[in-house]
């Protein structure tokens, strides 16, 4: 019986060790391929624009990055979900917001079928240089609903176009292999158009400042 013991203790210690260096080797891995987190910036305590006494512009919530994804492989899509307790700051010129359809903005996705969307083009390849420019109503856009009626539905669609494109600084780096593509409307335009139910109410400077990461 003395041999068994031996043997049941050995296969033991081998089957320890096993689920080690199994968990070791999946630790090694990192980040998952492909996987993309998105950073705004916090709201700042002065206003960005000169000629405004507000401040205005899309930013974070104040609990860090969001979750980002490809749509058609290529645009970005960044939606805080409602389930995580996550939504965007969206701060518009007074002048703005008086000619929004009034109600309650979505600024998280999940409640409803219409969800707010940060919306970045054909940015997964692009080099650095402009984003987004002269593409329209398929160009770099904010995207959210207004409940209305005060039902609880978000049914008024509005949106925000940053016509002229956002500048990408990409950057490739190691320990993890990832592309960071750091974007401004800054040095392009922080003047954007808002919409509401199809009509425009104006350009008004929105700045937009990211920080989106793709591990490799």
């Amino acid at each position: 019986m003395r041999p068994r013991n031996i043997f049941n203790a050995s296969s033991f210690l081998l089957a320890i060790c096993a689920t080690l260096v199994c968990s070791a080797s999946l630790l090694a891995k990192g980040p998952t391929k492909g996987a993309t987190t998105a950073d705004l910036l916090l709201v700042p305590d002065t206003p960005p624009c000169p000629e405004l006494m507000e401040v205005t512009g899309l930013y974070q919530d104040g609990l860090g990055t969001y979750k980002a994804s490809w749509a058609t492989r290529v645009n970005l899509h960044v939606q805080p979900a409602c389930s995580d307790n996550r939504n965007f700051f969206l701060l518009l010129p007074v002048e703005a917001r008086d000619l929004l359809t009034p109600g309650e903005w979505a600024s998280c996705a999940g409640f409803s079928n219409n969800t707010p969307l940060l919306r970045i083009p054909a940015l997964l390849d692009a080099q650095t240089g402009v984003v987004g420019q002269d593409a329209g109503f398929n160009g770099v856009k904010y995207a959210f609903h207004i409940d209305s009626d005060g039902d609880g539905w978000y049914e008024t669609p509005a949106n925000i176009y940053w016509h002229d494109g956002i500048h990408l600084t990409r950057t490739e780096l190691t320990n993890p292999n990832r592309t960071v593509y750091s974007l401004t409307t800054g040095p392009t335009s922080d003047y954007a158009e808002v919409r509401s139910d199809g009509a425009s109410l104006g350009t008004f400077c929105i700045p937009l400042r990211l920080t989106v990461t793709r591990m490799k």
